[in-house]
């Protein structure tokens, strides 16, 4: 039977006494049925029938069960035909009692509009008493003076004597007149819209198709679209909404022992959060019997195998108790891979086929018998059981019981169910419970870890004598008529006793496809998730782990109602004392967590909440007491999870969340859930595997729990933002031309006369303005789709209500009072009656002013529009501009009918387009209104953005191929951040205006070239920098760090013995980049602290620590040093200098130890215009978050590279003239050279390296450095040390085609011990010297060989100098 669409059958079943009745025997049925009168209550009826003989020998009660009962719009299957006598019909069936309409659900958009109509409704009263009075007492005072209007002889309405009547005739005009203040067609366009939206847009959306269900998204109401947009906190069923509700019999417990292999998915989720890794073993390869409903694998159980276990005679009762307790039907040949079950649950079915793969095969069903054929060891039978009872499952008592009698002529009751219920009916005496109480506990908790849905299982044999007595209060009980389902309860609770505990099931239930991401995606849009489920804590908490719902950086606070005193007092029946003391124990639990989130807000701290509490403090937490405590704690939450909830329950969260004022959005997909759907705001629906009920109670359907994300951040959010901005043009419309009629009517003492002709005043809201606002309702649009899906910080702007919250609102309306202000200023200014308009020398009158101001205003209403609009469509521009040409081919052929039709618009257009002035203000006059508005829209996108603004502009940037990190953005639209927004670009001014001010010499501003890269550049980009340190083994992070990340594992240099050397190094850029992970001190050796000087954002200098004091000495030799009185140093090996041999560009002054700037340099050096090509724009935005990069010289101008080309000499050095007797000596190293070579310039031996041998395609572990360049490996080289205790190092060139040479300065040993002078930094031109330190990195260098490796879009070819094989 399919009830209200329940996809799952029921089992209906005839009496005994009448199931044989055939067409010859039917006539001669004789019966009394006496039921209950017609109710609303599907699935429960109490009556009996009386049957009289012949259908019985004498006459006897029959009782009457919800099984024998039909229900109007049912469907039979496994039957053809039946014979039914009629019990209620017409409107006293239980199904038309039910079919009541659901509750009246209204957006909080459309009551927000209702008590703006008030407010419109208000003004509109106001203004008619305000010009009936003002009338009224100028008729009565000022009328009789004026004699041209023949007081004497006015009609009643302008008679002086009469001032009440003036006064009420006047407001009635006036009533009239200014109606066109309340938009009329407001109603009718936002129905119109909404259709649209739900139909079309949301019902054909293909990403919220489900193919394998064939599934729409279907919208069942369209009052609700923006609802959508403003959701704040979701609650959600599990089973069925989060899962699949496809159960597979997965493990069990059977005597004490655990059996099944498997891992289930959310024990998958739960190592990979926590980084571990199982062996998942191969299911298709090892689990050979799995089939629909079984994903069982464990040897121990499978063919006969389970003879052999211990304890066999239990595993027995087992199998044969899953095959017997159900309601299961066989459908189907008594073949086990052809048999169906119709079951009423999916975990009853998963039951059913797992007693079947066992062995115990129910192949036959009737009223009174079961057939199974049952597969032992000695052999395979067919065993009839005799049905004797069932006591079927519901809420209150949760379990199920069957009593059997068994071909041995045994009484046995098999009962499963919840295993707290099953636990209170343990025989206690019997010494199996008490070994298996503990292992079976311990079992069910592991399984329910694993998020697998357990029950108890055990049996009793019931004595014939007992059973005999008890089933006549059995059947006296059902034959009742007054509380009948209660008697029937407290008999079963006379046999369901001394139960034999065999052991527990574990069920799987998978989680849908996509859940933990739309999860994370919902929780990043700022919605709260609460789920409602029956399960225990433990599956509930480690479902909450799989679906993401709870993250390892949430703080979880769970409340339990349960303790050692409450069950003492429960155990000793004192329940009033048990519940007072759980509520009192809920409470402290309650305060203590509302005095730890106060606190961790006090202290600033970021972090989120999860709150788990099970169905015994649910109920306590439910109550008067408490119910608000549990309220302002759990709205503090992130994630709420609600355990052992019962249908009531759930409709009382609901309703408890809905008192905060939050929209609350529902889901769920079964009968029990229709209440909690219901009572939301929103109520949607999944169409799953429990029927149709909950999606026939609900606003929308969808068939997934994922397809919440678009549903709610695309198709909610677009909803909002159309409505609510037609919603506001719509008002501001019809004020701003409303009140262009009170305003020329004041000028008229409030007589009521019109500025505008009827005709077209009519036609205003239903043809002039009419198109545009259904087009932006339906059409617009700021943002792509997928933006919503990308960001899901832009849903905010809708919990916010951003866009039709009062300031908002009010905005509008100010708006529409300011143009009306200024068009009606202007036009009567500007249509002045003293100018001619025809050659006649008539002046204009009122109707020519009616004509202009009415087009200012169909032009100014149009523009006010086109600002708002993000993306333009064809659409757009058919409905605005389309509407501003229609009103003129209206005065065109309106015009042109004879005069008796267009009275005072004969011809006008002829009139008003004759003279200049026409054009002219239909022109300025909109301009002039569109102005304020469009300096206060610019300034406030520039000064305080919203999020979509932003977004905006990101998406304009990646369209350009550049690439902008959002990293760590949530999108908070809050006050303190825009405050943050303004100050970052007020000191992004700053540093432009300081930055200029340092370039200005004494013939005024600089005036050379800046290269792109640098940040004094106009065109610099940050994003172009961190490509550039991506690429150099780099990254920089949202606060402007440099973050290093070594990726190479190989080093080139000649380390130098301990030493008190000093190098030089640039400022500027070079220090504003690696002021933490600085390249430049991880390249330097010494026992000293390595200090760079650079330039701050004032333009000052200070000194920045680079290395920590504790470095190693020695590990990393000098790359740049000095040379005192241009000497050379007397040795390489022994002195302290040191040798690097490496690729390099053209050699930069100031840039050589910074692989970012050289990177950089090499691009813009190989093409100078490399920023105006279309694919490397260089925007001059930059992202808020990030800090400029200030340089103190140009980075590496061509003059720069000039001076460095001159100063470097062939293989050896040569030195530079400095201040103090300082000179600097330029050691040119060709790739490829020899020891010789080396020892010529420096007068020093070879040495020999410690660090590590680098691998490449061609390295050698012996190659050598030699004299020529060509003498050696193209791409390597070595040096290797002397016998007193120098260094070896060998390195691999990746790319030898473009190898150069590198530029290193090597300083004197007596000038680095003595020091440099006092003025050497000044004249060094701003560079600082300062003691070294060794950095324990030996990859640096050779990531700073990668990084100038860049290949350049190009191709430029190498010139010879930068050949592996020139000479120098």
């Amino acid at each position: 039977m399919q009830l209200d669409g329940e996809t799952n059958l029921k089992i209906k079943k005839t009496l005994d006494e009448t199931k044989d009745l055939r067409h010859d025997s039917i006539s001669d049925f004789k019966g009394l049925v006496t039921c209950e009168p017609p109710n609303s209550r599907l699935y429960q009826f109490t009556g009996n029938f009386e049957a009289h003989p012949p259908l019985v020998p004498n006459i006897r009660q029959l009782p009457l069960s919800p099984a024998a009962i039909l229900l109007r719009g049912c469907s039979l299957r496994n039957t053809h035909r039946i014979f039914g006598l009629v019990i209620y019909a017409g409107h006293d069936t239980k199904i038309f009692m039910n079919a009541t309409q659901p509750p009246s659900k209204r957006s909080r958009i459309e009551r927000s509009v209702d008590r703006i109509i008030f407010f419109m409704f208000g003004l509109l009263f106001s203004m008619c008493l305000t010009g009936c009075i003002y009338f009224a007492w100028w008729t009565a005072n000022y009328m009789p003076q004026h004699w041209y209007l023949a007081p004497n002889e006015a009609p009643r309405e302008y008679d002086s004597a009469q001032p009440g009547i003036v006064a009420v005739t006047n407001f009635i005009t006036a009533f009239i007149l200014y109606g066109y203040l309340i938009p009329i067609a407001l109603y009718v366009s936002m129905e119109m819209v909404k259709i649209v939206q739900s139909l079309c847009f949301i019902g054909l959306d293909r990403s919220m198709y489900h193919a394998e269900t064939d599934t729409p998204a279907v919208a069942r109401t369209s009052n609700l679209n923006e609802e959508l947009g403003m959701v704040n906190t979701i609650l959600s069923d599990k089973t069925g909404t989060l899962t699949r509700n496809v159960m597979e019999y997965f493990k069990c417990s059977i005597a004490g022992e655990a059996y099944g292999a498997g891992i289930t998915e959310i024990e998958r989720n739960n190592a990979e959060r926590r980084g571990l890794k199982l062996d998942v073993p191969d299911e298709e390869a090892d689990n050979k019997y799995r089939e629909q409903y079984f994903n069982f694998y464990d040897d121990r159980l499978m063919g006969l195998e389970w003879a052999k276990q211990p304890h066999p005679d239990v595993i027995c009762q087992f199998f044969r108790l899953l095959a017997l307790c159900n309601t299961a039907i066989p459908d189907g040949p008594p073949i086990p891979e052809q048999m169906h079950y119709e079951a009423e649950s999916p975990d009853e079915a998963a039951l059913v086929v797992a007693a079947k793969v066992f062995g115990f095969f129910m192949i036959k069903r009737t009223n009174t018998i079961i057939t199974l054929r049952e597969r032992l060891p000695e052999s395979t039978r067919d065993v009839e059981y005799e049905v004797l009872n069932i006591l079927e499952f519901n809420s209150t008592r949760k379990r199920m019981s069957v009593i059997v009698r068994t071909p041995e002529d045994k009484i046995l009751l098999y009962c499963k169910g919840a295993d707290t219920v099953i636990y209170e009916r343990l025989d206690r005496k019997h010494k199996v419970n008490e070994e298996l109480k503990e292992v079976t506990l311990q079992h069910m908790e592991e399984f329910g870890s694993a998020g697998l849905r357990t029950l108890c299982l055990a049996y009793t044999e019931l004595d014939p004598r007992f059973y005999d007595e008890w089933n006549e209060q059995f059947i006296e009980a059902k034959l009742s008529l007054v509380d009948r389902q209660a008697r029937v309860d407290a008999v079963g609770e006379q046999v369901e006793k001394n139960l034999q505990l065999l052991g527990c099931t574990a069920i799987e239930d998978k989680l849908q496809e996509g859940v933990p991401q739309c999860i994370k995606t919902l929780a990043h849009a700022g919605i709260r998730l609460w789920v409602l489920t029956g399960d225990k804590m433990e599956t509930a908490i480690n479902i909450g782990y799989a679906c993401s719902l709870i993250t390892d950086d949430m703080t979880q606070f769970q409340l339990t109602g349960s303790s050692a005193e409450v069950e003492q007092l429960e155990a000793e029946s004192r329940m009033e004392e048990a519940t007072q003391l759980s509520a009192q124990r809920l409470e402290s639990q309650l305060i203590k967590v509302q005095h730890t989130i106060a606190e961790d807000q006090q202290a600033k701290v970021a972090t989120s909440y999860a709150l788990i509490i099970d169905g015994k403090a649910l109920l306590y937490a439910l109550s008067p007491r408490l119910r608000q405590l549990f309220l302002e704690v759990g709205v503090k939450c992130a994630a709420v999870l609600c355990c052992r909830v019962s249908p009531l329950q759930k409709a009382q969260v609901t309703a408890l969340v809905k008192t905060w004022g939050d929209t609350t959005l529902a889901i769920g997909d079964g009968a029990n859930d229709v209440g909690m759907i219901q009572k939301a705001h929103i109520g949607v629906g999944i169409s799953g595997q429990e029927g149709m009920q909950a999606a026939m109670a609900s606003d929308f359907t969808i068939a997934q729990f994922r397809f919440l994300t678009p549903l709610l951040l695309v198709h909610g959010r677009l909803s909002y933002k159309r409505i609510t901005r037609m919603i506001s043009f719509l008002f501001y419309k019809n004020l701003f031309y409303g009140s262009t009629i009170f305003v020329y009517n004041a000028f008229t003492l409030f007589s009521g006369q019109p500025i505008y002709n009827d005709f077209y005043m009519t036609l205003f809201n239903v043809i002039f303005t009419a198109a545009a606002p259904l087009v932006i309702g339906w059409f617009d649009r700021d943002l792509d789709k997928g933006c919503g899906l990308r960001f899901p910080f832009l849903y905010k702007e809708g919990q916010q209500n951003l866009y039709f919250s009062l300031p908002a609102i009010v905005g509008w309306l100010g708006t529409a009072l300011l143009h009306a202000a200024l068009v009606v200023a202007m036009v009567l200014t500007g249509a002045d009656s003293i100018d001619s308009d025809r050659k006649t020398g008539r002046i204009w009158s009122s109707p020519q002013d009616g004509v202009i101001m009415f087009t200012v205003v169909i032009i100014t209403v149009h523009l006010q529009l086109s600002m708002i609009i993000d993306q333009w469509m064809w659409m757009h521009h058919v409905a605005i501009w389309g509407s501003i040409v229609l009103w003129f081919l209206f005065l065109l052929a309106y015009g042109a009918f004879p005069i008796e039709l267009s009275t005072d618009l004969h011809h006008i257009i002829d009139s008003v387009a004759a003279i200049p002035s026409y054009w002219l203000m239909i022109v300025v006059v909109p301009i002039t209104c569109m102005l304020p508005v469009f300096f206060f829209r610019a300034i406030k996108r520039h000064l305080r953005p919203v999020p979509y603004q932003l977004v905006q502009e990101i998406a304009i940037r990646e369209r350009q191929g550049e690439t902008v990190d959002m990293e760590g953005y949530d999108g908070g639209a809050g006050r303190n951040n825009q405050l943050k927004g303004i100050m970052a670009r007020a000191t992004r001014l700053v540093q432009r205006k300081v930055l200029r001010q340092q370039q200005q010499g004494p013939h005024g501003r600089h005036k050379g070239f800046v290269p792109p890269y640098n940040t004094q550049s106009r065109v610099f980009d940050v994003n172009e920098l961190r490509s550039a340190a991506t690429q150099a083994g780099y990254s920089i992070s949202a606060s402007g760090d440099i973050i290093l990340t070594p990726q190479h594992q190989s080093f080139a240099a000649l380390s130098s013995q301990s030493g008190t050397a000093r190098r030089s190094v640039s400022g500027g850029v070079l220090g504003a980049l690696f002021n933490r992970s600085s390249l430049a001190s991880s390249l330097t050796g010494g026992h000293h602290n390595a200090r760079h000087s650079f330039t701050s954002l004032m333009g000052g200098h200070y000194v920045q620590p680079l290395t920590p004091p504790g470095s190693v000495p020695g590990a990393v030799g000098h790359l740049a040093t000095e040379l005192q009185g241009g000497s050379r140093p007397s040795s390489i090996s022994g002195g302290n200098g040191f040798l690097v041999l490496s690729e390099a560009v053209p050699p930069v002054e100031g840039l050589v130890t910074n692989p970012v700037i050289s990177n950089l340099e090499l691009a813009f050096s190989q093409d100078p215009r490399r920023h105006r090509q279309k694919d490397s724009w260089l925007s001059t935005l930059s992202v808020s978050g990030l800090q400029r990069l200030i340089a103190s010289s140009n980075g590496g101008s061509n003059s720069s590279r000039r001076s460095s080309e001159h100063n470097s000499g062939p293989v050896g050095s040569h030195a530079s003239g400095s201040s103090g007797g300082h000179s600097p000596a330029h050691l040119d190293i060709g790739i490829g050279g020899s020891p010789a070579a080396a020892q010529a310039a420096t007068g020093s031996p070879s040495c020999s390296s410690l660090g590590p041998k680098a691998q490449g395609p061609r390295s050698s572990p012996s190659s050598s450095i030699r004299g020529l360049p060509g003498q050696t490996d193209a791409g390597y080289s070595s040096i290797q040390s002397s016998p007193s205790g120098g260094v070896q190092q060998q390195h691999a060139m990746a790319h030898p085609s473009r190898l150069s040479r590198l530029v290193i300065a090597v300083p004197d040993a007596a000038a680095a011990a003595s020091g440099p002078p006092p003025s050497a930094a000044a004249a060094d031109g701003g560079y600082s010297e300062s003691p070294c330190e060794a950095h324990e990195d030996p990859a640096i260098l050779d990531m700073y060989t990668s990084a100038l490796q860049r290949p350049t879009k190009r191709g430029s070819k190498l010139s010879p100098r930068q050949s592996p094989r020139s000479t120098r």
